[in-house]
């Protein structure tokens, strides 16, 4: 997105994931992206964007979130249906021989060490730390969610179970 930005002339700062509290006193706005935007106006986005949302509220910038409303969801966030906890590799944080050099002992025997590698691939974003959606029919805020729902989905949306995608085939 950073490159986006700066090819069409819009001044843009890309700093690290752990220099979020440090600089964000320098910021006027924050822009991500999401993942889904939840029934509630809470959003599933990368990794690590909990963190740069806390820290935009903590010091008073507009979070600010552009999603096109095909990822507009009828789900809540305490729905067992919602995961928006996979995993990816751990390959991303570690290299694989740090890896594989923690599953052998001095004996040179593989046995299994206390090592785990946890990569999530999502944060759930609450709506009390969003500022703005930005989409493609205009700007709403998270309290509004609600009514695109009612206006892009009917009731009979809302429930996808098993049964009921079932009794649709027939």
């Amino acid at each position: 997105m950073a490159r986006q930005l700066a090819d069409a002339k819009v001044q843009t700062t890309l700093i690290a994931d752990s220099a979020v509290f440090a600089m964000m006193a320098r910021a006027n706005k924050v822009l991500v992206g999401a993942h889904a935007v939840l029934a509630n106006g809470g959003v599933i986005a990368p990794a690590g964007i909990h963190m740069v949302a806390l820290a935009a509220k903590r010091h008073s910038i507009p979070f600010v979130v552009l999603v096109g409303l095909h990822k507009l969801s009828p789900l809540f966030p305490h729905d067992p249906d919602v995961t928006f906890n996979d995993f990816q590799s751990p390959g991303q944080l570690v290299d694989f021989d740090v890896l594989a050099e923690s599953f052998v002992h001095e004996d040179e025997t593989a046995a299994a060490l206390n090592v785990e590698v946890h990569n999530p691939a999502y944060d759930y974003i609450p709506p009390h730390l969003i500022s703005l959606f930005v989409t493609d029919t205009g700007g709403y805020t998270p309290a509004y969610v609600y009514r695109l729902l009612a206006e892009y989905y009917s009731r009979e949306d809302y429930s996808l179970d098993k049964e009921l995608i079932d009794r649709m085939k027939l």
